[in-house]
């Protein structure tokens, strides 16, 4: 357990590495040949939990205040002392066993699910793995992090709008197709990084799509993993003036 204690809260994917500091509260970004001991000591703890060895599980569900859940290869881990929770791919049910889950949960991934609403978010741990053995139920007001891509996803309602200190949202690879949809983060006022592409808005609104939606939502620091410049942002308002009727926008 000395190794998972080890592990750093972070969401490593796409060549980089977004990390929570809980001693400033900000987010930084490091390559991922910084944390390659961090890596390893992952990987070789997964490698230990294969389809023979589910049995091992039992012994860290139950520890207190702390979830990491590798629903993908239908593992169930818990880490001490971590403060995200993963469920991507397919869902892993996990019958009569009792499962402690952090209410301060700041990185939550549900991508690759199929997800076609955000009505999830009022008691996500409940509907997904459909026991009556959890101790808690996640305070999404503490998410920092939000992976939703690779979903069904064609609105953007009410739910999202809970998660007051969310500053990073990836929504790629969903089906949102009006960027008035994107509009509507402007309520997430701490959001600082958000991903939308290969939506159908990318084909819709074309080469106009990345100063759109700069224009929309002037908190946000980069946009598709690329920073926003200064140039792009005095860009987004004569580019949204000059063509909005074109696409019947106000």
């Amino acid at each position: 357990m000395d190794d998972i204690n080890s592990l750093g809260l972070s969401y490593k994917e796409y060549e980089s590495e977004d990390t929570f500091s809980e001693d400033n509260n900000s987010l930084s970004t490091q390559s991922n040949n910084d944390s390659d001991d961090s890596s390893n000591n992952k990987k070789n703890y997964n490698d230990n939990l294969g389809n023979d060895d589910m049995n091992k599980v039992e012994n860290y569900i139950g520890v207190e205040k702390t979830i990491k859940i590798w629903a993908g290869t239908n593992e169930i881990i818990n880490y001490k002392k971590r403060d995200d929770l993963e469920l991507n791919k397919t869902i892993y049910k996990y019958e009569n066993k009792e499962m402690s889950v952090s209410n301060n949960a700041k990185f939550l991934n549900i991508s690759n699910n199929n997800i076609e609403n955000l009505d999830f978010l009022n008691n996500l741990i409940n509907k997904l793995y459909q026991t009556k053995h959890i101790k808690s139920v996640i305070d999404y007001s503490n998410l920092i992090t939000l992976d939703i891509s690779f979903n069904k996803l064609e609105q953007i309602d009410e739910n999202l709008f809970m998660l007051n200190n969310l500053q990073v949202l990836y929504l790629h690879s969903n089906r949102i197709k009006n960027i008035s949809e994107i509009e509507k983060l402007q309520q997430l006022s701490k959001l600082k990084k958000l991903t939308a592409d290969n939506n159908p808005i990318t084909d819709v609104y074309n080469k106009f799509y990345r100063l759109f939606v700069i224009h929309y939502l002037p908190q946000i620091k980069s946009l598709d993993f690329h920073e926003i410049s200064k140039i792009e942002r005095n860009k987004s308002g004569i580019a949204f003036n000059t063509h909005k009727y074109k696409f019947n926008l106000q």
